[in-house]
């Protein structure tokens, strides 16, 4: 692993958290350092001053230098980026944006994201969209996914070949089971077919290098304060000129446009100004990347957390004599590692009880918390590495899980 004095338990002080608490998901809501709170106040200060000012004029100069300084983190033009809440706020507004004839199709994998899963069910009731399921069983080599999704285009364009697959959508690097996804050769084999691209990449921007130019999805999504040190809320929306006309956001405001083809589009005015909001986070992405780069930057920080998720989830596994989720290409594991639970199930508990009690009991009994879920039928825990983390902890998480594992199967 990276050896740095910057790194590990010693830079906690840097962050919120409580002393005692050892923090091992930052994947579900990120963490915001000590340093970014005062940026984030005096822009609010601004907004409470001269609020007219602010929101007519201000506002925007600000938005325009954050832009650019992102659009250089993840490589592309920065008229084509446009600030949201967050991922599933981005993944609604494409998927209810486009044009959609009854019984067309929707590429989609088994391991989506809950809230886009309830997006999907809202384009089959409200849309008559179909969905054409990719079911994932991992571990699987990137070649294996890239298999199947193949075999099921192929299947479904052989079936019903006046039937399009209006679009894909996909992730960069899956919420559970928390595993890199080969989201740039699936940007280009859908491509092969004539099917748009949605890569939800909520977990991406500070967990994995981001080149979308040279990627080049049809429309891309990431938060900003998942990964990349960003106060919550803020991601992102990436959409290339030549799909620009065809996105709108999920709340139309005064800034709707109607576009014809060959007619600029809108995207930016309607993006810009969702109506009166806090736009102050958004406005941290400067200072967020300045705090990045302090502790050595993009390739250090990433560096670090990949080793360490790796060596961890080994560690915890060996603990357990489970095994860590990885493939034999072991392309899977980025910052987060994903580790078979030593619990059965005996008593066939529902799985939403069975993840709350897992929760409950690692945050108020013994001041930690992963991501417990169930994958084809086995349970695992993702376990997130960030820079205030080190081995202690996922010996600590380790030590602790065996004993509430003891506890659920009695």
């Amino acid at each position: 692993m990276t050896n740095s004095v910057s790194f590990g338990r010693a830079l906690r002080p840097k962050f919120f958290f409580e002393d005692k608490f050892v923090p091992l998901n930052n994947g579900s809501f990120g963490s915001c350092p000590r340093s970014l709170l005062p940026v984030l106040h005096d822009f609010r200060q601004k907004m409470e001053q001269l609020p007219d000012l602010f929101l007519q004029h201000d506002v925007f100069l600000f938005l325009d230098k954050n832009r650019e300084k992102l659009s250089s983190l993840v490589h592309c033009d920065p008229e084509d980026l446009a600030f949201i809440l967050n991922a599933s706020y981005g993944t609604n507004s494409v998927l209810r944006s486009l044009s959609f004839n009854p019984g067309d199709k929707i590429l989609c994998f088994s391991t989506v994201y809950n809230a886009v899963e309830s997006n999907l069910a809202f384009m089959e009731d409200h849309h008559k969209a179909k969905l054409v399921p990719v079911v994932l069983t991992y571990p699987l080599s990137d070649q294996d996914i890239l298999d199947l999704a193949k075999e099921t285009i192929e299947r479904e364009l052989t079936a019903e070949p006046s039937v399009p697959i209006r679009v894909a959508i996909f992730d960069a690097i899956s919420s559970v089971p928390g595993v890199r996804f080969p989201f740039e050769a699936m940007i280009k084999l859908v491509r092969e077919y004539k099917i748009l691209s949605l890569v939800d990449g909520a977990h991406a921007a500070g967990q994995i290098p981001l080149n979308l130019r040279e990627a080049d999805p049809d429309f891309f999504v990431s938060n900003l304060h998942k990964w990349l040190f960003v106060p919550r809320a803020s991601a992102f929306l990436y959409v290339p000129k030549r799909n620009q006309g065809l996105v709108h956001p999920a709340v139309i405001n005064s800034s709707y446009k109607r576009t014809s083809k060959g007619e600029a589009s809108g995207f930016q005015g309607e993006f810009v100004w969702p109506g009166t909001i806090d736009f102050s986070t958004h406005l941290c992405i400067i200072a967020a990347l300045e705090f990045r780069q302090s502790l050595g930057g993009e390739e250090a920080i990433q560096g670090y957390c990949n080793d360490l998720a790796r060596q961890g989830g080994q560690l915890v596994a060996d603990r357990w004599g489970t095994e860590v989720l990885e493939n034999d290409d072991r392309t899977l594991t980025v910052a987060m590692t994903n580790v078979r639970l030593p619990f059965a199930n005996k008593q066939n508990k529902p799985v939403g009880e069975v993840t709350t009690a897992f929760k409950e009991k690692w945050i108020l009994e013994h001041a930690t918390v992963g991501q417990p879920y169930c994958h084809n039928g086995t349970w695992y825990v993702r376990l997130s590495a960030q820079v205030y983390n080190d081995l202690d902890d996922f010996s600590y998480f380790a030590e602790a899980t065996q004993k509430i594992c003891k506890e659920l199967e009695e």
